[in-house]
């Protein structure tokens, strides 16, 4: 229940909250109506922040009209589209790029944020786009240059009031000090000393780095703003963007209300607009992004309180708060938030102030009596003003960036959630060396807008997500972690059997998929997406896979259990997420055209399947796939489910523009089936007539096949994990008939469920890379252990060619491991669970990618990547001999344990004999 901030905070006003909290829950008086009276006037303001009439045009020089023709537009004036005017200044486009804001620059909103800059996260993309270039805040080195952005390095305090949040803390500390931060986990005890305003009685430590610091972001976008004019950054303001021209699948134009802007490249960076503004093009560029509430409390300065006070962040608490201007300036994410917006009606170009929502008290009031509780002085400040203040917010909590799908020069940087200020230089930076140098100047494909599919842009879906969404934020970061919205977006026909099964599902690209199997089955047999429980939460009648542990997992015997059923008898297994593509032509234009695309030779026989990477110029994997030739002139790709837009894109922009080869997306027109273990012939040799000997159908082959009464089957043989089995690709409406008939055939070889869990360790243990948790777009074959897979050996051009050829005369900066640790207890130790940092003879060396329990090697596994630094910290050239020379540790939450290396798949026991072929190797160095 919320109340007011009367003048003073004092004990009776304390008592004054619990009464109207008590009132509310009585239902006696609403917290509105308490609210009549009071001294507080909405339109009070504070300091500069509170922008009464414009606050930049009378002090820095724009420009009255936009021009006629620019290289770059940059759509929307707040902090990211500064930031991106600002670094393309710097790259020696400034003359050549305008900025626009459809209201007025520096008005109400356009830059506000908490100012917090720290460089500790666990999401690796996020850590390099705040470091880039080893610069760790943009705002300090423009202070220490002259200018005034109001930065302060205050430090910053990351408290924790569970077990569970200090190993969270003591995770990341581990991976900043490898990336050279310095960091510490305090007592409560010293917390105290760090900041003596805060209670501390219910706190179990914290985590501390000293040289993270504030900024005031109306300084800092001022900062950048006069800097990109002063290198030629042309700025128009009050010119709202009303429509983008598009031909042939380009931006050509942008319209506004004072002309027409012909451009090479446009840039969306319109916040909370921004998936209005996708909507301007057409077709429409998706965006997805919808805003929700997030606060601001202002108070008047406060004696007793510290200018050096550090940057607080209570995550348990939901809040934060720092000094600001002699008061404090605090905010949060509540676990779940309250959307804006929500019939869609935005406000418009003349009325940008109505960003700004009512105050909501009862809403708000959550969080400020964690505030209170936390630093109690705070009762004795004087309220300057709240805001409620509207927030973009992508669906999964991550920032959007990247080249859109849907048009060639159309770029977007959005669902910032308030942090500007931290993340708009990096971002800036990135969007600029993309736009100038034609290539990301990094890989960031979990922030790249090419994750999302359209469905994940349905205003409704994303209505539903964004209350969820900021909570996030603050959440811990347990392992495999997931939404309670927005769920039963896809799902294959068998979703009904599995989840009476016992499935427990997870999502991946709105894919329910099984997790793992809980023995028995399910009660109900129905589920409602539109229940939600006393709490506001969705409660959907099937299983949501959760693992809110850092330690031995409680799904561990039942995953061990699917585990071994794959490995030694049978398992089934749905594998209807994976991206699926059919690409054909009328003669031999697909073959040439994929020979050039794909770094193996699928030049193969009819019924082949040939495992190849898609590089870029640089040799990274733009995609990683199987293909299957069904006939001479097609081919059917299956890719990572993550893959599926970042697929579609990349064969869109590469194939032929003539039309001569023609790529689907057929996804979601099969039902895949995995059925997999030794037993899996025996079983499926029950159901189709079709010899299924290893001479007949043999590893990496495909036939077209019927099974039970259903045709039209496509059945590989191969499991993605190299264990034997087929995978079957069946057209929808067979999905039914053959699963329940390889279920009921199943029973007599004793046929288990398994899910993406098993999988995993499967694939882990086998030593097996996966796109988006392994490798990327700047890995090459070279450095995982796939040369064997590259056809450098053949007078074959494709992309990424000459850059792999230099690479193999030169050598590698890093080669992919396989590392078991030795003396790690896993009934009682911390798990590792991806991301720990790599230690080769004590010096940092890698990060781990993806890890796992091995149920046959009886160890903790993790992959990931070595380098080799020199003295000076630069990395130089990896080889086999450096990589199994040194004794290595893995740190798991401050704590390191020793770990054997490999550059090989291990020789694992098996009851049944699996031949060996090259096909199946993971790694060759």
């Amino acid at each position: 229940m919320g109340t007011v901030l009367l003048r003073n905070f004092t004990v009776n006003s304390r008592k004054v909250l619990a009464q109207n909290s008590q009132q509310c829950h009585t239902g006696a008086a609403s917290t509105s109506e308490i609210l009549q009276g009071s001294w507080f006037s909405p339109n009070q303001h504070l300091h500069h922040d509170q922008n009464q009439g414009p606050f930049l045009s009378s002090t820095i020089p724009l420009d009255e009209t936009p021009p006629k023709k620019a290289k770059v537009v940059i759509c929307g004036g707040g902090m990211v589209g500064t930031s991106v005017l600002y670094h393309l200044a710097e790259l020696g486009w400034g003359k050549d790029a305008v900025m626009l804001e459809q209201g007025r620059i520096g008005g109400p909103s356009a830059w506000r944020g908490s100012g917090f800059l720290g460089g500790v996260k666990l999401m690796r993309s996020e850590i390099r786009n705040i470091i880039k270039d080893n610069k760790r805040f943009e705002p300090r080195q423009l202070a220490e240059a002259g200018y005034d952005t109001g930065w302060k390095q205050c430090g910053s305090l990351h408290l924790a009031r569970t077990r569970d949040r200090l190993t969270h803390f003591r995770k990341m500390k581990a991976i900043a000090e490898a990336r050279g931060t310095e960091c510490y986990i305090l007592r409560p005890k010293e917390v105290e000393k760090k900041c003596n305003i805060l209670s501390t009685s219910d706190l179990v430590g914290a985590f501390w780095v000293p040289k993270d610091g504030v900024c005031d972001p109306h300084k800092f976008g001022y900062s950048l703003l006069k800097l990109a004019r002063e290198k030629g950054g042309q700025v128009v303001e009050n010119c709202p963007v009303t429509r983008i021209i598009v031909h042939d699948s380009r931006a050509v134009a942008v319209e506004t209300n004072k002309g027409i802007i012909e451009c090479d490249y446009v840039v969306n960076a319109g916040g909370l607009w921004a998936r209005k503004m996708g909507q301007m093009t057409e077709p429409y560029v998706r965006v997805p992004v919808h805003p929700a509430e997030h606060y601001f409390l202002y108070t008047y300065p406060l004696d007793g309180v510290d200018p050096l006070m550090p940057a607080i962040r209570d995550p348990d608490g939901n809040f934060y708060i720092r000094e600001f201007n002699g008061g404090f300036l605090a905010g949060g994410f509540e676990k779940w938030a309250k959307p804006t917006f929500e019939r869609d009606n935005f406000p418009g170009y003349d009325a940008v102030e109505k960003r700004e929502q009512s105050e909501d008290w009862d809403h708000f009031y959550t969080m400020l009596r964690e505030m209170l509780h936390r630093i109690p002085v705070m009762k004795d400040a004087v309220l300057g003003r709240l805001i409620n203040s509207s927030c973009g917010f992508s669906p999964d909590n991550r920032w959007i960036l990247g080249q859109a799908p849907e048009l060639t020069n159309y770029f977007v940087a959005a669902g910032l959630k308030s942090g500007g200020s931290n993340a708009a230089g990096g971002i800036g930076s990135v969007l600029a060396k993309w736009i100038v140098d034609g290539m990301a100047p990094m890989d960031a494909h979990d922030l790249d807008i090419l994750r999302f599919l359209p469905a994940h842009n349905n205003r409704r879906f994303l209505l539903d997500r964004v209350q969820e969404v900021p909570g996030i934020h603050y959440s811990i970061a347990y392992p495999f972690p997931d939404f309670k919205t927005g769920r039963c977006l896809r799902m294959s026909p068998i979703f009904p059997k599995l989840k009476s099964a016992g499935a427990v599902f997870g999502q991946v690209m709105g894919y329910e998929r099984p997790s793992y199997f809980e023995p028995g089955g399910m009660l109900q047999d129905d589920y409602d997406v539109d229940d939600y429980d006393v709490e506001g939460k969705p409660s959907a009648l099937f299983k949501m896979a959760s693992t809110e542990m850092w330690t031995k997992p409680h799904w561990f015997n039942v995953v061990g259990e699917e585990y071994i059923a794959c490995r030694e008898r049978v398992a089934i297994l749905d594998y209807s997420s994976f991206a699926k593509f059919d690409i054909w032509s009328k003669g031999n234009e697909v073959v040439q055209a994929l020979q050039y695309l794909c770094s193996n030779d699928v030049d193969i026989p009819v019924g082949g399947i040939i495992h190849t990477g898609m590089q870029n110029s640089l040799g990274g994997y733009e995609n990683d796939c199987s293909l299957a030739r069904i006939a001479p002139n097609h081919y059917m790709m299956i890719s990572p489910s993550i893959q599926q837009t970042r697929c579609g894109t990349w064969l869109k922009r590469n194939l032929p523009s003539d039309g001569s080869v023609v790529m689907s997306d057929i996804t979601s027109m099969y039902t895949a089936i995995c059925l997999m273990g030794p037993l899996a012939r025996r079983v499926l040799s029950e159901l189709t007539d079709v010899d299924l000997s290893t001479k007949a159908f043999p590893f990496f082959s495909f036939k077209e096949i019927d099974v039970g009464l259903a045709n039209g089957i496509r059945a590989m043989n191969l499991t993605h994990t190299g264990e034997l089995g087929w995978v079957l690709y069946i057209p929808n409406e067979y999905a039914l008939h053959v699963y329940n008939n390889l279920v009921s055939v199943g029973k007599k070889y004793d046929l288990r469920h398994a899910g993406y869990y098993a999988m995993r360790s499967l694939r882990i243990e086998k030593f097996y890379a996966f796109w988006g948790q392994d490798l990327d777009s700047t890995t090459t074959p070279l450095e995982c252990g796939r040369a064997f897979r590259v056809k450098l050996n053949k007078d074959i051009d494709f992309i990424g060619r000459e850059a792999l050829m230099r690479q193999r005369e030169e050598g590698v900066k890093r080669l992919y491991v396989q590392l078991q640790l030795e003396d790690h207890n896993p009934e009682v130790d911390p798990w590792a669970w991806g991301g720990e940092p790599i230690y080769r003879d004590g010096v940092f060396v890698g990060i781990t990618t993806t890890t796992g329990y091995g149920y046959t090697l009886n160890h903790q596994v993790c992959l990931g990547f070595i380098r080799n630094y020199d003295e000076n910290g630069k990395m130089t050239f990896v080889t086999p001999d450096y990589v199994m020379s040194g004794h290595y540790e893995v740190d798991i939450a401050g704590v390191r344990y020793s770990a054997s290396v490999s550059l090989r798949s291990p020789s694992l026991p098996t009851k049944f004999p699996e031949p060996q072929e090259d096909r199946y190797r993971a790694t060759q160095i």
